[in-house]
């Protein structure tokens, strides 16, 4: 800060003044003194800054950082109260680590009506906010355009965001590969992927592509059929999937309504099919597949923001950082045990009397 006063010919107060856009130094002495900051390439340290902050502050103790929780979704609350529970445990995992680290967090949505994101940049700015974690996006593809110089930001999930970021994803690679190897243990043979197209082109077709570089080495499968769609799976589509295709096993991709719709279509799970989702909301529940953890997603990403904000690191990263978490696999109730055995049927006077199986 002192060779940039010296640089800029003014006192060192009016250089901190300046850098924090305060009024009481003329527009034109502050333009002048950013610029020479920025050959410099001089920039306020955060933590110092909220150290100073919270001394200014009479009969105040020291303050702690504080860090935006940027809710992305389209509607108000969409992160906090989101119907699945992993984007909500995001939240909770963030909140508590960085509370542990000794961070307050502030709530945000950046979709306030009228707040464009010049706005909401000077808004965070203005209130001493140099951290940002961006949450999941409901949206698969999405554009930003905040004042990234201003900022050390981290992001949640795997949605196409524009421009590159650090972030943190499920790594859905792992989570291909290990329903692939638990279902042919199972027994399973005849699987089907249930995913959408957008899902599938957001996750950069991992997900798949883990499946399916396992799935085609395993003895005795057969070749999985193509099934993505271009929208949300309903009954209408699952029915002619069961139909032409007569899997023996169902792998959801999303946390989607499958079950339901197997009911509705007077299927049986796990007795007619198996069903695997990717997105299964707990250990111990009775949905098989992988648990994806929103807390450790939520804390992964704060600990690699704080590192960011330690090391005074801002701006659009030249060469982003995609950490991923792995996924646990949980036993639940939706697949039978190995080898995929059906119930026997009772007999009635030496003859078979099976419930009669639906047509497929």
């Amino acid at each position: 800060m002192r060779e940039v006063a010296l640089r800029a010919k003014v006192s060192t107060s009016t250089v901190s003044l300046a850098l924090r856009n305060s009024p009481l130094v003329a527009a034109e002495t502050r333009g002048r003194i950013r610029a020479v900051a920025e050959v410099l390439r001089y920039k306020t340290h955060p933590l110092v800054a909220a150290h100073m902050r919270s001394r200014r502050k009479p009969g105040a103790g020291v303050s702690a950082p504080v860090l935006a929780i940027v809710d992305t979704q389209r509607r108000r609350h969409g992160w906090r109260d989101n119907r699945t529970f992993m984007v909500r445990q995001m939240l909770a995992g963030a909140k508590a680590r960085a509370a542990e680290r000794g961070y307050e967090t502030r709530e945000f949505w950046l979709h306030e009506p009228g707040m464009s994101h010049t706005r909401f940049s000077e808004m965070l700015r203005a209130r001493g906010i140099h951290g940002l974690l961006l949450g999941p996006s409901s949206d698969l593809q999405l554009e930003l355009a905040l004042e990234w110089e201003w900022f050390s930001v981290v992001r949640l999930g795997s949605a196409r965001v524009t421009p590159a970021l650090h972030r943190v994803v499920v790594d859905h690679y792992h989570a291909g590969m290990l329903a692939a190897q638990r279902a042919h243990a199972a027994g399973f043979r005849r699987p089907i992927l249930s995913v959408r197209e957008a899902f599938s082109v957001a996750h950069d077709r991992r997900l798949e592509g883990g499946f399916e570089m396992i799935w085609r080495n395993l003895p005795g499968i057969q070749a999985i059929p193509k099934t993505e769609t271009d929208r949300v799976l309903d009954a209408a589509t699952l029915n002619r999937w069961m139909r032409e295709h007569r899997p023996d096993v169902i792998i959801d991709a999303e946390e989607r309504q499958v079950l339901d719709l197997l009911k509705t279509g007077g299927w049986r799970v796990p007795e007619d099919v198996g069903v695997i989702s990717l997105c299964v909301d707990r250990l111990g529940g009775p949905l098989t597949g992988c648990v994806q953890n929103g807390e450790a997603l939520g804390w992964a990403g704060i600990d690699q923001l704080i590192s960011l904000i330690e090391r005074n690191e801002t701006g659009v990263p030249l060469e982003p950082v995609t950490l991923a978490t792995n996924v646990t696999w949980n036993d639940g109730q939706t697949v039978l045990g190995r080898g995929a055995i059906r119930p026997r049927a009772r007999k009635r006077g030496g003859r078979s009397a099976a419930r009669p199986a639906r047509e497929i």
